[in-house]
């Protein structure tokens, strides 16, 4: 499987060496630095191509037009992973921070808003299988209960998960010594993003992405975008 991995807050030793990781993905880990770098990644990559499809409506035919996210020059993705979406958000909302005061103004957090929106929209079409990585915070309820929600500044964090077919919250077993990695898959007031659109996950799953992907072949998805929220 060819995978392009994204590690935006260089975490890739978890997974192993730059040189282990390229012979396990065919491609080496991408470090952008910054949200502009990461947009040139991405723009290198992919294009967007227009195209007329004709619909049959009970003898009625229209035409619709559709862009789609291509690699260029014929190049082979099998996979999209960004680690973390957390962090490469913060990357472009420093961009926006006034340097003497630290702070945003007012009309940045509608910008910061609108070019989040239109990434996850961006990646949301990107073909094959996609997965983001996402730390999470808590938040307390009026009610005093906590509700675990994806540590985005702005208003992203209450409708990113609109993006994805798959949202799931990691949690950890402990028995003993021995600890059991799982994903929450279905939605309670504290994990709150959490879905499954294909209803064939069990509530609680061990973490385990071939299950994901078969579930998403099962419905005939085209593609497969996956969401990790997690400590």
């Amino acid at each position: 499987m060819n995978v392009l991995y994204f590690d935006v807050e260089r975490g890739y030793q978890t997974l192993g060496s730059k040189e282990s990781i390229k012979k396990m993905f065919e491609y080496p880990v991408l470090s952008p630095s910054s949200w502009n770098e990461f947009q040139s990644m991405i723009a290198k990559i992919y294009e967007v191509k227009k195209e007329e499809i004709k619909l049959d409506v009970g003898g009625l035919e229209f035409s619709e037009t559709v862009e789609r996210v291509t690699p260029k020059n014929n190049l082979r993705v099998d996979a999209v992973v960004i680690d973390t979406f957390s962090e490469l958000s913060k990357k472009y909302q420093r961009s926006l921070v006034n340097k003497s005061t630290g702070v945003m103004k007012l009309q940045e957090w509608g910008k910061l808003k609108n070019k989040l929106d239109t990434c996850l929209e961006f990646i949301s079409r990107i073909p094959g299988i996609v997965i983001c990585n996402c730390h999470s915070r808590t938040q307390t309820m009026d009610n005093g209960e906590n509700r675990l929600l994806p540590y985005i500044d702005g208003s992203t964090k209450e409708d990113i998960s609109k993006w994805f077919d798959f949202v799931f919250y990691t949690v950890t077993v402990a028995k003993g010594k021995e600890r059991k990695y799982q994903w929450v898959t279905n939605r309670t007031e504290k994990y709150d993003h959490a879905k499954d659109r294909t209803s064939l996950l069990d509530d609680v799953m061990d973490q385990d992405y071939q299950t994901v992907i078969k579930a998403a072949q099962t419905k005939g998805f085209e593609n497969c975008r996956i969401l990790i929220i997690g400590s």
